[in-house]
């Protein structure tokens, strides 16, 4: 598949509170031209209840999602794939926000955009 940009893991992000968003993916640092973040893969797992999964943009109040919210069942682990992601290019850091503390979150990015 071919791709416009570097591509990225964010850390693995452990939801310390619920319905809080968090950050999950920042974007580089000190560009001289912005870039821009494509969402490529999903992987969630839960030990502790279902729980629903939001990514977007924005902290607190600022949260927007950017794509539809899913669902982890209980003690099971989730990866979805760019075919199943829809296409959402953001310029701005990547933020996470779960209905149940305790779930683990990890995004593969693509950044796109020249220093």
């Amino acid at each position: 598949m071919y791709t416009r940009g570097l591509r990225k893991s964010s850390a693995v992000i452990t939801i310390a509170a619920a319905v809080t968003p968090e950050n999950l993916f920042l974007q580089s640092a000190g560009m001289t031209i912005a870039r821009t973040v494509i969402l490529r893969k999903v992987f969630a797992y839960t030990a502790v209840g279902n729980v629903i999964i939001n990514i977007g943009t924005g902290l607190a109040a600022g949260f927007a999602a950017i794509i539809p919210p899913f669902m982890v069942p209980n003690t099971f682990d989730i990866q979805l794939e760019e075919d199943e992601l829809p296409e959402v290019e953001v310029s701005a850091n990547l933020t996470v926000q779960a209905d149940v503390l305790g779930c683990i979150v990890q995004v593969e990015v693509e950044e796109v955009g020249s220093s």
